[in-house]
């Protein structure tokens, strides 16, 4: 096994810092000497040196889970280039950033190709999150951001190639998360028995190998996509609620979400996202949005088959169905463990250790957010 990456998040392209500390290892030891080697290009000559290394007669996985296109937004600027045409500058560099990625990809299946591992190779492409109109990303038509439970937010693309697979060329719409990928990949594709394996026990994903392969029914019934209580008081506010709380789920067709949505819903017409991070409304590519009609109630039931953009506020022509998902959201409530969050830590400071981002504290154990 081995690791080529970062620890943090929003690391420079092209100095690979997080604030005054370097992020960037090859397996455990710092990368130092890569300082204006866009990461992109890394990643994907890293990924080359892999293949190219393997006995294509054994198995191989690989995890490519490059920075692009995540903020800062920074490209080499013969990919802006590229993309000329694009009047916003934040959506021309994401587009230059996404050209590097595209090349990048690319180069990866040509030496697949080349080593003879393509044919017997299964590519899985996908998302964690939607896009961040703010820092270039867009999901028009879909509503909302990146870190909202709207569509926008929480609805991924992907895709699957692999000579493989029964059927080319066709679109499987059926339901799926991200913790569906491990079982679908290690049971579905590998063949291998889950159950041999004690700690992965239990697993909140589903095997949907078959169910994507025969473009049949998904495994998976529903998704829980948020769950937030209200949080507080607190010392420095301690007659009011710090956080009001959120809770969102998807049962087969329908979508509850209930509690103050992560942005404000009503927000004035013609805001430019650019400096609005969260919006609630529809975001066209020009970076203008549609603002969303005001909701006092703060219950949101969508028929998103029907409905994936998410105009038709259904809940008071179906309050059972409004019910029944808040049903729902008890179960998963009743076993609901509050997020430990601790406060930052002075021996973490990058300076302790050269300047680099390092894990700093030995078997770590945390108890209603308090680090010991």
């Amino acid at each position: 096994d081995s690791f080529y990456g970062y620890y943090n998040a929003d690391e420079d392209y092209f100095t690979h810092m997080v604030g005054r500390g370097l992020d960037f290892r090859n397996n455990t030891m710092p990368e130092k000497n890569r300082n204006g080697e866009y990461s992109t290009t890394l990643f994907t000559h890293e990924a080359e040196r892999l293949i190219m290394a393997h006995n294509a007669s054994e198995p191989f996985f690989l995890y490519q889970a490059y920075q692009a296109v995540h903020g800062p937004l920074e490209a080499p600027q013969h990919y802006i280039d590229m993309c000329s045409d694009i009047e916003r500058e934040s959506r021309r560099i994401f587009c230059g950033m996404m050209k590097a990625l595209d090349e990048g990809i690319g180069n990866i299946t040509a030496r697949l190709k080349m080593n003879n591992m393509w044919n017997d190779t299964l590519i899985v492409f996908t998302t964690d999150n939607g896009g961040q109109n703010g820092v270039g990303g867009n999901n028009w038509p879909l509503r909302g951001n990146k870190a909202t439970v709207w569509e926008g937010g929480v609805r991924g693309v992907g895709f699957l190639h692999g000579e493989m697979l029964s059927s080319h060329g066709t679109t499987y719409s059926g339901l799926l998360h991200a913790t569906d990928w491990l079982p679908t990949l290690v049971a579905g594709v590998a063949k291998m028995d889950l159950n041999k394996t004690a700690s992965l026990q239990p697993l909140d994903g589903f095997n949907a190998w078959g169910a994507i392969e025969s473009n049949s029914t998904s495994p998976r019934k529903e998704v829980l996509l948020t769950l937030n209580p209200p949080r507080g008081p607190t010392p420095e506010h301690p007659h009011k609620l710090t956080t009001p709380g959120t809770a969102a789920i998807r049962v087969g067709d329908w979508k509850l979400i209930l509690g103050s949505p992560n942005c404000s819903e009503a927000i004035m017409p013609s805001v430019n996202v650019s400096t609005d991070k969260c919006p609630s409304g529809w975001v066209h590519p020009n970076g203008i949005e549609i603002p969303p009609p005001a909701n006092p109630s703060l219950i949101w039931l969508f028929n998103i088959t029907a409905d994936p953009l998410e105009k038709t506020n259904l809940h008071e022509e179906h309050p059972d169905v409004v019910e029944m998902l808040r049903q729902r959201l008890e179960v998963y409530n009743s076993t609901h463990i509050s997020q430990a969050t601790p406060g930052i830590d002075p021996a973490s400071n990058p300076k302790n250790f050269g300047g680099v981002w390092t894990p700093w504290v030995k078997n770590e154990t945390y108890h209603e957010g308090v680090l010991f």
